[in-house]
């Protein structure tokens, strides 16, 4: 079940559940996360399971996913748990679920960290996840991040039976709803050019 109403032992619980999911670099402050739409999956006994962060992309119906977490992998919690919140926002009249990735392409990486990425990938594909033709996609995250930019691609889920929207517009919402940038911005006008 999802919720967005969970006592103090339990943001505990999700706590070290997105603490466990995200390497320190990539991390946000977890209490900032809370000025985001916090939704928690919940077993049946209030143990939180997972985690999800939206934040809406200005007036369009469309919602960025933040960040997204289980405590378990491997058991279809994390599966059912995206089902559930597509279901949820689809409900509420949002249109499409979008969110970025780690780039298995980026330069450097080691290859347990391309197959971890990959399969990230995979999970979402198999749940209705488009991975869209934005080859150079790298918002700043200076504020969040301490200026570490990792390689990303752009993913959406239309909801409730919507159609997909042209990458350039997915795109442009993200990166200028989620990260503020202005159309102009190098970062955006870089994302533009590689569309595929």
């Amino acid at each position: 079940m999802l919720t967005t109403e969970v006592d103090t032992a339990q943001l505990a619980v999700v706590r070290a559940i997105y603490e466990d999911a995200f390497p320190a670099d990539l991390r946000a402050d977890f209490d900032s996360l809370l000025d985001d739409r916090l939704v928690v999956r919940v077993a049946e006994g209030g143990a939180p399971e997972g985690l999800a962060v939206l934040r809406p992309l200005g007036g369009t119906g469309w919602v960025f996913l933040r960040y997204y977490a289980v405590g378990v992998r491997g058991g279809g919690v994390g599966t059912a748990m995206l089902g559930e919140l597509a279901a949820l926002l689809a409900d509420e009249g949002c249109s499409l679920l979008v969110w970025d990735v780690e780039d298995p392409d980026e330069p450097g990486l080691a290859g347990h960290e391309v197959e971890e990425h990959r399969r990230r990938i995979a999970f979402y594909e198999r749940a209705g996840g488009l991975l869209l033709p934005v080859r150079d996609y790298a918002p700043p995250h200076g504020d969040d991040l301490d200026d570490h930019a990792p390689h990303l691609r752009l993913m959406c889920l239309p909801l409730g039976g919507a159609q997909a929207p042209a990458p350039r517009d997915v795109l442009l919402a993200a990166m200028t709803m989620r990260y503020d940038l202005a159309p102009d911005h190098p970062a955006v006008l870089r994302a533009l050019d590689s569309l595929g």
